[in-house]
Formats: C-alpha cells, structure tokens, sequence
C-alpha cells in the first residue's frame, strides 16, 4: 500500500493531521474548548453578578458559587482574573513570539496601552525595537524549524532496530550488570512484537561504541604540581565545553530554545511599567556582557557547579563531578533531566589529607593550587574563544558569533572559598564577595566594598612584590586570601566575585534553619521535658497531608540531613509549635517562634520564581526584620554561648542582589546538581569493578546523554509521522492513541463505580448534618443557575429530585490554577475521600465568590446530569464564620485565621468556583479555628499577603 499523503484539517485549530490521527485529536480539541467556554462562562457569571449586587454571589443568583451568608472577618476581595496576570506560555508556536531572536513586528510604544500590557526592551545589539504587547499575546521562545527526517538513516541508527534501542536505553537506566544484561537480551529473545538483534553484552557495548561520538565524549589529562620536594601527577577528566554547548546549539530539539540577547522585562500595573525578573537574561549581568561585546556577538553564558559527592555508602569513597547548564536555556530545560539539562562536564582529582602537612597554609594552598589547574584544563576549552568570539551554525542554519562566558558559579560556602581563593569562615574576611571583617559579619551594613577580580589581582601583585615570606603572608591574611593563581583569569567577560552566587540549599535550608534555628529550638523543648516533646510531636504529625509536601511522623527524634525535609519541616514548624511556647511563660521559646516566622517568609521572598521591583523590596524588608529578630534573640540568650556571628548568615545581605544580576534563585540553586549525585552514585555502586572508578562512572554517564540525544531524534521522528505528511519512509502503521485531555481547570476523577442515590445520601444525614436538605439544596442550586443563565429549565418545570435518583459521585479532583507568582499554570491534587490509604482525607479549598475569597473544606465531589447536561458540584463546609478581634499571637506571627461554619450550613458550589487547594491547621487551643498554611507554595504565600494587605494587617 503506497503512503498515505492526504492531510485532514481540523476545525477547531486549523492544524492538520492524518485521517488516522484527526479523530483522537477532534475529541480532544473539543473536548479542551468546551472546558474553556465553560471556565470562560463561569468567571463571565461572576462578573455580571459583580454588576448586580454587592452580596455574596451565591445567596440571591449565580449556585456557580458558595451559598449562603458570610461576615468573615479575615477574607480579602477575590481579584479578578486579569488580576493575576495570566501568562501564555507557548515556546512552540509557529508563529513568531515576542522575546524570541527572530524578527517581529513592533508595536510602537506610543500604541494604546493597557493594565498588564508587557513591554520587551531589547539589548542595543539585538538591533530590534522595544515593543510592547497585550499580556495574552505575549510568549517567549522561538518558532520551531520544520522537521523532516533523514531518509537514509532511521532516527535509532546504529541500533539495528528501535526494540534494540528501547531496550539498551530501558538497561543503561536501570544501572544493571553485566550478568543481568545478558539475562535481559537472553530473556529478550522470546519477544514476538519485533526482533531483537542484541545477543550479548559485548553486542550492546559494541553499539553503544558504534555511537558515543554523536556526543562530545570525555578525555583524561594528567596535572603536575610540586609540593614539600616532589612532584605530584593527578588525573583530571573532562568534556570540551564548547563541543558540548555546540552539540545542543545545533540540536533541533533543543535550540530552538536558546535566547542569545538580553531582555527587560516590565509589566504596566496601571500608571506605570514595573520590572519584573526571571531568568539570568532578564537580569542586569547578561545585559552587561553583551554591552561588552561587538555588536554582532551574541552571549552564550555558563552555569558551572561544582561539589564532591560521596559514592560509597558510608562515604569513604568520594567523586567530584563537576555539572554545566546552559543560562541561555529557559529554566525548565535548563533544570530539567533531559537532553538540555545539567550534564557531567569534568571530574576533579581529591586530594588525600596527609597528617604530616593537615591544617598547615602551604597544604591547604597545595589543594587550591590542584584544584584551579584541573578546573583550568575544563575552561581551557571555552576561554580560546571568549575574546574574540566563534561562528557557529546553529539548528536554524543561522550563524552566530558566540561569546563563551562563566555568568553562574553555583556551589556550597566551601567550594565557593576555593573558587574565590579565600580561607574560609576562619579567615578576617570571610564573604565570598565582600571585604566585610569576620567581627562584623553579623550586621548588614549598607556600604561594603565589594571583591573584584581586578583588586585581587592587584593584592596578589603586591604580595608577589615582597621579598620576605612573612610579610606577604601578613597581607594575605589580611585579606582572607591565597597566593594561587586563579582558572577564571583566562576568561574573558567575567568577573569570578559576580559569578559566585548566594545558595538558598545551604544557607537557608540547611544552613540558617538546619544548622541553627532548628538546634535551638530543639534545645528549648528538651529543656521544658518530655511532655512538651511529645506533644509538639503529635501537633507536627497532626498537619494535615500535602501533595508534595514531606509528612513527618517523628521530627524531634532523627537527624535530617536531607535539604528538601529540613524545607518542608521550616514551613510547618511555627504552626506545630504556636501552642506550645506561650509568650508569658516561654519568652524565648517565644521570641525563637518569632525569628522563625520571619526566617521562613525572608525564605519564600528568596524562593519566588519571578521577581519586580516591588517583590524585591519586600524581600528587603523581610530580610531585614528576620535579622533583627535574630539580633534581639541572641542579645536575649547571651547566656547559652551560642554565636551567630557566622558566614552564612551575613551572605543573606547579598541574595537580592544576585537576583538583579542573575535572575531568580532557581537559576543557581544547587539542588538540581546535587540531585545528580545520585544517578553517579548508582552507577558506582552497580556498574564499577571498585578500581579507577571515575572513568567507568563517566562511561555510565555519556551513555545516557546518547540516548537522551537518541529518545529526542525518535520523539521528532514519531510527532513527524504522526502528525505530518508521511514520507517514503513510512512503511508501518502508527497506532494513534487517544491524547490526555491537557488544557482544564478542573477534573474529577477516581469516580466511584455504584451510582449514589439521594436515598444513600438522606441516611448520611442521621450521623452527618452536613447531608442534611441535600436533595433540596442541590434543586436550588441548579434552579438558580439555570434562571441566572438564562437557559430553560428541563421540561419548563422546577427541578425536583426523587428518592431513587442518582449522582456520581468522585473522590479525587485535579485542579489547575494560574500563580500569581509568575502567572504559569500549576495543579493541586485534592482528595475527598472517607479511606485515603487507610485514613479519611477531605482536604481544603480556596472558593471564588463574588466579594470575598472563602476557605473551605470538601465534603463531597460529585456529578449530576440534568437536561442532558453534566454539572460537575462539591459539598463543601465554608471556614468563614466571623472571628472576632485578632489574636496578638496572629499578629507576631503572622497568622491567617479562619472559622468554620456549622457542617450543617454545608453548602453546593460548581467546581468551577475552586481557585486551588489550600492547607488549614487545626488550631488546638481554639476550637472550630483553623490557621491557613501560606508556607506551601510561593502561590499561596503571597495570595494570602495580599488577603493581609487588604485586611489592614500590615
């Protein structure tokens, strides 16, 4: 049968498609605008009802929202939708999008403009004009190249067959060895679908071979260094970083993706344009490096990490990888695990400790000295080209001037000493980036000479001038630094002190809190006795789950190591605590309670994934009261010894900063490289002989950047055949499966197969007044709405439920809101169900209504059919009853409470009207009162700061 050549339209998007694939994809299509115009329609209700009434939306018209009375004290005006500035964020599209390097057609600045309208500013050298678009239509990223594959050669080449290279990816991932591969390819043998040509493990080696040049692979290179009259060799390996970025710059799958011209960034709020931040080319160092440049050349920045991983389970063994990202790459690429994400780019040599020479400054120069050769040999590749620029063919066919440079140096406080070539946290200037003396390291002071590569370089002279040992060891240790000539001098466009950034994993995380904060509050409650650990024990294990969120069942009695528990622990801790360190009697338990309040909200400014001008001065603030508090708190306790005069705490005064310079935290947050000690460590443990591991760990590794660059060639091939005229290659059918809905706000799910009778429901009511009038409620409801919509009634009659009449009812509902953060969509996980892994879960919800947004808990999700039309509701118990004066505690810390209303003034909303989940604590001293965990998200945090700004609280 010849290939199929004729495409078929589709109606809804004009996109086209094979006759095989159209009708998977018509369904969807439909199914995708339909949940639209039904969001669409919905907020639409809430507007008009805006317009009639200033009462609860619910009460008197539209059953889309909660029902009944509300006189909460603490609940802010819901803002509208455009209100929470909703981003497109489409980095395929195909047709041109604003922030991309291709052209585009300006719109003048002088143009109408409107609240939330974007403005894009562009580096001179970019030679486009400033524009400025409706917020909708803004997006960034490039138009894709048109895809058409290599007739000559199959996308799995040189795999004999796409089974071959399934299965050879499905073993490097499950780090299997060589005895248990060669039990797969035996087992492999009886598969009927398609033949497997692989025999053995030398056949999947000799493939894997046949392949590995397609990547920039690995080479040794051996360092020598005299040191105490010998000569010391140690091997180094590394990839050439400018071969790797080459690979991605002309992968199609991935460089469509580059941006090479700084940006900035402003939204217009109303009577101005405010800046906005988020990734490191929206920042003020990649606008400055291009200004740096000719006008042809282009940035193509680094992101390097560097930090030793323990291998072996007790540690003994130990290997220290070094990890590029490309800052030129959208963040999720950029943190992501696939073919643009971090990659294994160097592994340095370890110096063993000798006794002989342990803690003296030559042994400890001798390490630094080894360490900035073997990272020069990893920038030797890239600095060649760093001054005058490289051309290089891209994926678009485009050639590009490129100017190699180090923006990000991403690493723990002792790795960053030694990038820096300071002494640490002993020596009298401890700061990575500033000449603030060890004595004051505590304070923040406003002015503070900053290093420069330049005046090191000009100490380092002067100390080289000397003719006498110990006077330029005086001038050294005056300045905190080490005569050791640094890799980052031969590359140009840099300055290592602005590349060397604050690290939120351990200087927060595990540093501020697991070190510190978290120590003294454990020493507190030891001291007031068992009675008070057990039940801040039961208060901890009593915070309701979280999807994403760690659960802890016996915080007080292990020892965390883990960065992302020490996080989750920070963000639960003040409301498990709230209650068992009164102010009268536990004044510094209290005031401990306090600096942790302001430790964690400083936290969250610090994490958000996009910063203004006005997030960043708020950001200051909360900095500057949480170091405040901890001034007075060690003031308070000067009789426990402890210090808090140390390096970690004084780099806080920086991160905003960084953040101007180079973007928001996550662009050089190390826990996405350190994340990947853990694919090297597996690979140690199951795939090594124990002996010269670093080059069998390194094999391991570009084995599976091969097959990611292979997985990216078969996914293009595949969306090709799928989705495009087939070509003579085409000589096997496609199954086309039917694509997962992926654009809604929300969807029900885990529906329970035995319909629900209102019969069932009424007999819940004897144990549970929440049933109580459900059957009326649920015809009021839906009377409302089809009066308020304007639509007919079924039969022209009122709407009367019997006895035997079902619903369906679901326990599970997924719910997509837009953050108020950076305006993406994320999804919350929501359960309603009476045994979630053994224990009933009815989690809370954020409600939409007219005036105010309402807090409340599921009782029941469900789905009623009436007319032919499907009505997706909850029952929910709405947590707004008036809570009377504020609590002084609430006000230290910064507490949002709630009140629930009787369960038998439960009520029926759409689901429509859930914004998103929310986490309530149980407040133990206050029955029926709940605290608002705002400490889950960044989304949540600053929804529930602007409920206080509204509320007078601040």
């Amino acid at each position: 049968m010849p290939p199929e050549k004729q495409t078929v339209s589709c109606e809804s998007c004009g996109k086209s498609f094979k006759p095989t694939g159209i009708g998977p994809h018509r369904k969807s299509c439909l199914r995708r605008i339909h949940k639209t115009h039904e969001d669409s329609a919905h907020f639409d209700l809430l507007r008009q009802q805006g317009e009639r009434s200033r009462g609860r939306l619910a009460v008197d018209n539209d059953p889309y929202s909660a029902t009944g009375s509300s006189t909460a004290a603490n609940t802010g005006p819901a803002p509208e939708p455009a209100v929470l500035w909703p981003m497109v964020v489409d980095f395929e599209s195909a047709a041109s999008v604003v922030g991309a390097d291709d052209p585009v057609d300006a719109v003048e600045p002088e143009a109408d403009i409107n609240v939330d309208d974007i403005r894009v500013e562009y580096h001179p050298n970019a030679g486009k004009p400033t524009v400025t678009v409706p917020f909708t239509e803004f997006s960034r990223g490039h138009a894709p190249k048109s895809y058409t594959p290599d007739p000559c050669t199959a996308p799995w080449y040189p795999f004999r067959t796409r089974l071959d290279f399934d299965l050879s990816e499905f073993i490097c991932g499950a780090t299997l060895n060589r005895e248990q591969i060669n039990f797969i390819l035996k087992l492999s043998r009886c598969f009927r679908t398609e033949e497997c040509t692989l025999e053995t493990y030398n056949d999947l080696e000799s493939t894997w071979r046949a392949t590995s040049h397609r990547m920039t692979t690995f080479q040794e290179s051996v360092i020598s260094v005299p040191f105490a009259g010998e000569t010391m060799e140690f091997e180094v390996h590394y990839r050439s970083l400018w071969d790797w970025a080459s690979d991605l710059l002309k992968d199609t799958s991935v460089g469509l993706y580059f941006i090479f011209n700084a940006q900035c960034l402003s939204k217009f709020d109303g009577s101005s344009f405010i800046r906005f931040i988020d990734e490191p080319w929206t920042a003020d160092n990649f606008w400055n490096v291009q200004s740096d440049l000719p006008p042809d050349g282009k940035v193509l920045a680094f992101i390097l990490y560097a930090d030793k991983a323990k291998l072996s389970s007790f540690g003994r063994q130990k290997g220290y990888p070094v990890v590029a990202r490309l800052a030129n790459l959208p963040t999720w690429i950029r943190n992501g695990e696939g073919l643009g994400g971090g990659r294994v780019v160097g592994w340095l040599p370890i110096v063993n400790e000798d006794k002989r020479y342990s803690g003296k400054t030559s042994f400890a120069n001798f390490k630094n000295l080894i360490w900035h050769e073997s990272f020069k040999k990893i920038l030797d590749t890239v600095s060649v080209y760093s001054k005058n620029g490289c051309w290089v063919t891209c994926w678009d066919g485009v050639l590009r001037r490129l100017f190699p440079t180090i923006l990000i140096l991403s690493a723990d406080y002792e790795e960053q000493a030694v990038m820096a070539l300071i002494r640490g946290v002993m020596s009298h200037h401890p700061c990575l980036v500033c000449l603030i003396h060890q004595n004051e390291i505590s304070k923040f002071p406003t002015n503070c000479e900053l290093r420069t590569s330049e005046n090191i370089s000009k100490t380092l002279q002067e100390v080289r001038s000397q003719n006498r040992a110990d006077e330029k060891e005086q001038i050294l240790i005056e300045q905190g630094l080490r005569d050791v000539d640094s890799a980052f001098c031969a590359v140009m466009n840099m300055d290592v002190y602005r590349a060397l950034c604050w690290d939120r994993l351990h200087a927060n995380c595990a540093g501020s809190f697991g070190d510190h904060l978290w120590g003294e509050l454990l020493k507190i409650l030891e001291k007031m006795g068992r009675q008070t650990m057990g039940k801040t024990e039961r208060n901890i294990n009593a915070m309701p789950h979280w999807h994403g969120l760690n659960h802890f069942e016996e915080a007080l009695s292990i020892s965390y190591t883990d960065g992302q528990k020490l996080e989750d622990l920070s963000k639960i801790i003040v409301f498990a605590c709230h209650d068992i360190l009164p102010r009268e009697t536990e004044k510094d338990g209290y005031l401990l309670l306090h600096c942790l309040c302001a430790y964690v909200e400083f936290d969250l400014y610090t994490a958000l994934e996009l910063h203004t001008t006005h997030t960043l001065t708020a950001g200051r603030e909360a900095l500057h009261t949480f170091n405040s508090l901890i001034q007075k708190y060690a003031e308070q306790t000067q009789h426990t010894g402890k210090n808090w005069n140390f390096p970690k705490n004084h780099t806080h005064m920086h991160v905003f900063d960084d953040i101007e310079a180079k973007g928001v935290t996550r662009n050089f947050n190390t826990k996405p490289n350190e994340k990947m000690h853990g694919p090297l460590k597996q690979a140690y443990q199951k795939q090594t002989n124990f002996k010269d591991v670093a080059q069998q760990i390194l094999h391991v590794d570009h084995l599976r950047l091969i097959s990611e660059h292979i997985q990216c060639k078969i996914k293009e091939y595949d969306s090709y055949r799928m989705f495009r005229v087939a070509t003579n290659m085409d000589t096997v059918n496609i199954a086309v499966d039917e694509p997962e809905e992926e654009y809604f706000h929300v969807k029900l799910g885990s529906q329970v197969k035995e319909p629900l009778t209102f019969e069932d429901i009424e007999k819940k009511s004897i144990a549970d007044n929440a049933f109580n009038r459900f059957r009326g409620k649920l015809s009021e409801f839906l009377n409302k709405y089809f009066v308020f919509a304007g639509k007919p009634l079924p039969g022209e009659k009122h709407i009367q439920f019997q006895r035997n009449d079902t619903i369906t009812e679901y326990h599970f509902v997924k719910v997509n809101f837009e953050s108020t953060i950076n305006w993406c969509q994320y999804m919350d996980y929501l359960c309603s169900h009476p045994k979630f892994h053994g224990h009933p879960r009815y989690d809370s919800v954020l409600i939409k209504t007219q005036q105010n947004d309402i807090f409340g808990r599921l009782i029941l999700l469900f789905q009623c059919v009436v007319g032919g039309e499907a009505f997706p509701l909850a029952l929910i118990q709405p947590y707004d009853a008036p809570i009377g004066q504020r609590l002084q505690k609430d006000k230290h810390l910064n507490f949002w409470r709630v009140r629930e209303r009787p369960r038998g003034s439960s009520e029926i909303i759409s689901v429509h009207s859930i914004i998103r989940g929310a986490l309530l604590y149980p407040d133990h001293t206050r029955a029926g009162e709940y605290l608002v965990v705002d400490t889950i998200d960044t989304d949540m945090f600053l929804r529930v700061q602007m409920m206080h700004k509204t509320a007078g609280h601040h």
